[in-house]
């Protein structure tokens, strides 16, 4: 029973994402949709002493309505540093900050040309670190109809790969087109991701920050 989440390459992806993840069996990142202004595809929250604050990834007005695997970073890297100092300060004090610290460091200096290149080399840290090993697909290394959308493009990946049962998150009640899945043979499940509470940086605590908050 081959179990497939699909899901667009985040920035700093937060615990549930990787928790969706490790309950299947193939994770297809979503590269080939259209990628979406002011969402967690370049920015996401980090912990800090007054609550959070977003990390956001300043993408240029010419890429709003491009797939997601066109949008290239801006060629000033300034963000990048600003990323990392903002990090740095919020969890140098953390017990384990230092057991990643040295990942999170290069990875700021390095030149990416794309937004996927650093979110996708993130998402692959971030995997390792919480030992989920599971086969990972590319949407945009698939040979599918780009006229497919939404529910009709899921369905059309997932019967590519051989899923048995589409593992989505519970926003999904909200717009897929459940009798698709059924047509095609396909179980839809709605994953209900139970968020932990953990020791974090500072007193109190805020749900759905980046997953390097639990790191």
């Amino acid at each position: 029973m081959k179990v497939v989440t699909i899901h667009q390459p985040n920035y700093l992806p937060w615990l549930g994402f990787f928790s969706k993840i490790k309950h299947s069996d193939c994770f297809v990142i979503l590269d080939n949709v259209k990628y979406t202004k002011s969402s967690v595809i370049n920015r996401n929250k980090i912990r800090t002493k007054e609550g959070w604050c977003y990390l956001t990834i300043p993408i240029e007005k010419k890429y709003h309505s491009s797939k997601i695997y066109d949008v290239k970073l801006p060629e000033n890297n300034k963000w990048q540093e600003k990323h990392w100092k903002t990090i740095e300060t919020n969890y140098k004090k953390a017990d384990y900050f230092y057991s990643y610290k040295d990942f999170f460091e290069d990875l700021y200096k390095k030149k990416f040309e794309y937004l996927w290149q650093i979110n996708e080399e993130i998402i692959s840290y971030l995997l390792k670190c919480f030992d989920i090993n599971i086969e990972i697909i590319k949407a945009s290394e698939m040979n599918l109809d780009p006229k497919l959308q939404k529910t009709d493009l899921l369905v059309d990946i997932l019967k590519i790969v051989g899923a048995k049962t589409y593992l989505s998150g519970s926003s999904g009640k909200n717009y897929l087109e459940f009798d698709k899945f059924k047509e095609n043979d396909i179980k839809l499940e709605l994953f209900e991701f139970k968020h932990p509470v953990y020791k974090q940086r500072y007193h109190g605590f805020e749900p759905y920050m980046a997953a390097i908050d639990l790191l």
